[in-house]
């Protein structure tokens, strides 16, 4: 247990530029912005339906509102399936 508890902290102790944090997290983007984008490509039935209920809101920009949403937030539409698409 101590192996662990030392690893972490070594880890932990590091110091690291606000530049290597943006880098990571930009890094991290790119398998989940590819995902969400693939979600969304062959999920065109939650696009639709997301897209009709935004177009009283946002009547120029319904569609890719309804997209981005969906390519956005499509970790909740694989967990939680049945509450997004009532």
């Amino acid at each position: 247990m101590s192996g662990v508890r030392e690893a972490t902290r070594r880890v932990l102790s590091r110091r690291v530029s606000v530049a290597d944090v943006l880098e990571t997290g930009l890094w991290l983007a790119i398998p989940y912005v590819t995902i969400g984008v693939a979600w969304a490509f062959f999920h065109v039935e939650d696009v639709r339906h997301l897209e009709d209920l935004l177009q009283t809101r946002l009547p120029a920009g319904g569609g890719i509102g309804a997209y981005l949403f969906v390519a956005g937030l499509w970790p909740f539409y694989l967990v939680l399936p049945a509450v997004c698409a009532a």
